[in-house]
């Protein structure tokens, strides 16, 4: 059989591709059966066979019918699904045909049809821009025939002007609009357009643009369904395949699970799916793929337009030939390249006797209990779907054929077997204190996956001791995982916390780059107290927040399981037992004092909390005793500093005085005594220099070991 690919618009070396083009033999067997039934001829619509639904809003479909001869084959679709067609369309003839143009009703845009018409009508009635008036305003010099009450007459249109004329009742007056013509003899003719029982456009031109304007105008408006035409030609009978992707509402999924006398549960799994088209879904292969697969919206079914400046052409046009740069050679390409089964089933037999001794039929077993139909040993659980991995996606094949019409929703079957899982209660201490049940755990199920199939998010109803239990919310479970669900309120558990913190004694203690470093821990510790108030026992997982930068002390019983978010430990409750679970957190801190800001009640402290010994204290005294000496000096220092400006200050007041004293008889008396004063002075400033470099010296020499002790001093 000889496979012409025609028309592919998509990527088929995708992953989604990949399950719209894989085709099993139980697909094969139908669509032999198809091609022995329903041949398809012209005009007609290929019927849709297999679709295939993803969670990220798409949905892939396929047509397949046999076409014979020349085949024209009609596809309608909705405007908003045409720009996806054309982006994913793929047109086989699986015989000897050859695909023919695949065409559809396409247009310009109304902006781009309605810019070459000469003329534009508003939607409004107003007889200054619209109606009547309004379009023979935009015909001067277009030939029309024109029949009125009172005349007729053929010309061109001149204007259409604007009168205020008398009213019947001749009380008022009102405006009127007449349409003035002039005929080809030169007569000019006025027509009240109240009166126009017609209006004939003669000329060919204009009749052709205003039929456009109707037509462009009408597509504006319209959102009507378009047609894709797609055309075979060969001969004899052949099957014919069409499929695409169009947006359609995702899958969603519901489940059950009941559980036995034993807490084991039975899972059962049902898909969601809408069918919003306007046609029906007829005994087609329907496959479910949860992932998110890359996908978008293009628009290709409207003609696009680009914007081209307008160039001035200079008045001495002069045109010079270009050069190219020659091609590097390079070339360039671009290359595209199961689960358990299910059903619950009963039956009974009986030996055959005479007709006088044979026993009554034994009676079957009566099965009153949801959980006793499924433990049955008669029962088979199955699985009503078939699981595959693509890539990063995961596929259910439903594995009978689904019928859904148009306009319909349907719950499809996906799975419902046996799953591995326990009775358990969870708690997690809760952040509103106003909570009335923040004491007691949730009732849940730790559930595993030990199908092959990879389970959706959804909303799932759990049936206990054959009776409604609760509902919960599962998040994507994948084949051999394991997931804890809560669904109701544990009224039969009781737990309370205390909540302690401290600081432990300090673990290390050292000198680092002239720093005193104090290491130690800070603990944070909750003791959960667990008390079983019921005859049975109870398994509770208790859920401990992981804390950034702080780990459980060794101390501290080790997790069940550690997720992203939780320290989950298990605790086995007997019948009324009460377990104390203490979990305890420390994390590392440290002080830093720098050794030579240290004051004495810092060494108070540190002998207080017996960070250091007698060793340490008396060298740490020595450097205080070194910083204790040189601030001594710093403080004589600046003692001699403000002096020596005081003295400069008499100094400056003596000059000014000796200045106004020699315009008076008693001047030299008192400038013989600022004299003496100055030259006592002036001998206390040198002896305040001589004291400054000894004071400064000693200063130096104190800080060097000062610093040099620091440097050695350890721990």
């Amino acid at each position: 059989m000889k496979l012409h690919l025609i028309f592919m618009l998509a990527a088929v070396c995708s992953p989604m591709a990949n399950a719209q083009t894989r085709v099993n033999s139980r697909q094969n067997i139908k669509s032999a059966q198809i091609l022995s039934s329903q041949p398809v001829s012209n005009g007609q619509v290929l019927p849709i066979r297999r679709v295939i639904l993803y969670s990220n809003g798409v949905a892939y479909i396929e047509r397949r019918g046999v076409v014979s001869g020349t085949a024209e084959v009609n596809l309608a679709f909705k405007q908003s699904q045409v720009d996806d067609v054309l982006k994913s369309m793929l047109v086989l003839d699986l015989g000897q045909g050859k695909i023919g143009a695949v065409s559809y009703n396409s247009s310009a845009p109304p902006s781009a049809r309605m810019a070459e018409i000469p003329f534009s009508v508003e939607s409004n009635t107003d007889g200054a821009t619209g109606g009547m008036a309004g379009v023979l305003s935009q015909l001067q010099g277009a030939r029309v025939s024109v029949v009125s009450t009172k005349g007729a007459a053929v010309g061109s249109i001149l204007t259409v002007e604007k009168r205020d004329v008398k009213s019947e009742d001749g009380k008022s007056i009102i405006s009127a609009r007449f349409l003035v013509v002039a005929s080809e003899t030169g007569e000019i003719s006025s027509f009240d357009l109240s009166e126009v029982r017609s209006i004939k456009l003669l000329d060919e031109g204009t009749r052709k643009d205003l039929n456009e304007f109707a037509s462009a105008t009408a597509s504006a408006r319209r959102r009507d369904a378009k047609t894709i035409t797609v055309t075979s030609e060969g001969a004899g009978q052949r099957e014919m395949v069409v499929s695409y992707t169009i947006a359609a509402p995702i899958w969603k999924t519901t489940y059950r699970v009941v559980l036995d006398e034993a807490g084991k549960p039975f899972f059962q799994g049902w898909a969601i799916v809408d069918n919003v088209s306007d046609e029906d879904w007829s005994n087609i292969n329907l496959s479910l793929v949860s992932g998110s697969p890359v996908s978008f919206i293009q628009p290709l079914q409207q003609p696009l337009y680009r914007h081209r400046p307008v160039i001035e052409i200079p008045d001495d046009l002069s045109l010079q030939p270009q050069i190219y740069d020659p091609t590097t050679g390079t070339e360039r390409g671009v290359g595209y390249g199961s689960g358990s089964n299910g059903g619950v089933g009963y039956g009974s037999g009986n030996g055959i006797g005479s007709a006088d001794d044979t026993p009554p039929p034994p009676k079957p077993k009566v099965v009153t209990e949801i959980s006793d139909a499924l433990t049955a040993e008669e029962s088979g659980v199955e699985t009503a779907a078939t699981g595959a991995k693509l890539g990063d996606l995961f596929e259910y094949d439903v594995t009978q054929a689904v019928t859904v019409p148009q306009n319909r929703s349907a719950l499809i079957p996906i799975v419902q077997t046996k799953m591995e899982g326990e009775r358990v209660s969870i708690y997690r201490e809760a952040t509103d204190a106003n909570n009335p049940n923040k004491d007691r755990p949730m009732s849940g199920l730790l559930l595993k996956n030990t199908t092959a199939l990879t389970f959706e998010n959804g909303a799932l109803t759990v049936l206990e001791r054959n009776a409604y239990a609760g509902e919960a919310l599962m998040e994507r479970l994948k084949a051999g995982e394991s997931r804890l669900i809560s669904f109701a309120v544990d009224l039969e558990t009781l737990v309370s916390i205390k909540h302690e913190q401290d600081r432990e004694p300090a673990k290390l203690v050292k000198a680092v780059d002239g720093n005193f470093q104090i290491h130690y821990f800070k603990t944070d510790q909750k003791i959960y107290t667990l008390q079983n108030q019921s005859d049975r026992p109870h398994v509770v997982y208790i859920e401990h927040p992981v804390t950034e930068k702080w780990a459980l002390s060794s101390d501290t019983p080790k997790p069940a399981e550690v997720t992203e978010n939780y320290y989950r430990f298990r605790i086995e409750l007997k019948p009324f037992e009460r377990v104390v679970l203490p979990v305890t957190e420390r994390q590392g801190l440290m002080d830093k004092y720098v050794l030579s800001d240290l004051t004495q009640t810092d060494i108070d402290l540190f002998i207080k909390q017996r960070f250091i010994n007698e060793q340490t204290r008396q060298k740490l005294d020595q450097l205080i005793s070194l910083r204790a000496q040189i601030n001594q000096i710093k403080s004589k220092l600046e003692k001699l500093d403000e002096e020596e400006k005081g003295i400069s200050d008499d100094q400056a007041r003596f000059r000014d005085n000796i200045e106004a004293l020699t315009k008076t008889p008693e001047a030299k008396q008192l400038i013989a005594r600022y004299i003496a004063k100055a030259n006592d002075q002036e001998t206390r400033i040198e002896q305040i220099g001589k004291e400054r470099q000894t004071l400064q010296a000693e200063q130096a020499r104190l800080e060097n070991e000062l610093a040099a002790a620091i440097r050695a001093f350890e721990i």
